[in-house]
């Protein structure tokens, strides 16, 4: 959408964006940051590693993808524990390995694929670069190749302050049954309205959709996660009250 001019003609003023969650939390509560990073940023890669294949009782005639995907992952794991700052959030996760479709044949190639998430932009910087080098280097240690490609790349979410003030402000004006507004949350998950974030003032708001009973009991991304869909009302009422009660504060732009 960015791509394609969303962002350009007309272009914005500012944008905002809800998000429902689900869980135990009652109706009426709603999250926020005005202050920092709201979520972190994701880096999707893929590495693919490059050996030669062989028959499992001959392992010395091959170089083995499998055993360089192993290392790889360790050496992987060493760029947080080691590389990184403790005071910045960052995490790597290898969720898919695959490689070989027989038991007693050593394959040609193997792929991981996984993320890397950060709170802090010149961290980001750091990691990326050095999960290439990492990868591609401990390949050649073992006789392989591995190329690194990043899949997609979401940054951090960080949201306008006074923007995300005034959609705050906003919303305390709606009768909305139990209201109660937390700022400064942040998650480690990811959200890609922060390619938005990053060129137009914005806004992002988390609003409870949830139970107070076991209905409440898986949270969004699990199979069995329920929403309580008496937010749909709330969430319509204050998107459209935040823009009409912004677009009169700030006349002057138009």
């Amino acid at each position: 959408m960015i791509e394609h001019g969303i962002l350009e003609d007309p272009k914005p003023d500012a944008a905002l964006a809800y998000h429902v969650s689900p869980g135990r939390l009652p109706i009426g509560t709603y999250m926020y940051n005005d202050s920092g990073t709201m979520m972190f940023s994701v880096d999707t890669f893929e590495i693919s590693i490059q050996g030669k294949g062989s028959h499992g009782a001959y392992p010395h005639l091959s170089v083995d993808p499998i055993n360089i995907g192993v290392h790889i992952h360790l050496a992987l794991q060493e760029l947080i524990a080691r590389e990184s700052n403790p005071s910045d959030a960052c995490l790597l996760t290898v969720g898919q390995f695959t490689a070989g479709a027989a038991a007693n044949i050593i394959p040609d190639t193997a792929v991981l694929k996984g993320t890397l998430r950060t709170n802090n932009k010149e961290a980001r910087e750091k990691l990326v670069r050095r999960l290439k080098e990492v990868s591609e280097t401990v390949a050649l240690v073992y006789g392989g190749s591995a190329k690194v490609e990043y899949v997609c790349s979401v940054p951090t979410l960080v949201c306008d302050s006074t923007f995300t003030g005034e959609i705050a402000g906003y919303m305390k004006e709606l009768p909305i049954p139990n209201a109660a507004g937390y700022p400064g949350v942040s998650a480690s998950a990811s959200e890609d309205f922060a390619l938005i974030a990053e060129r137009v003032p914005s806004a992002f708001m988390y609003l409870s959709a949830g139970y107070g009973d076991e209905r409440g009991d898986y949270p969004a991304h699990n199979p069995k996660v329920q929403f309580n869909e008496d937010v749909l009302a709330i969430g319509a009422a204050c998107l459209a009250h935040s823009a009409v009660r912004w677009l009169a504060e700030h006349k002057d732009r138009s």
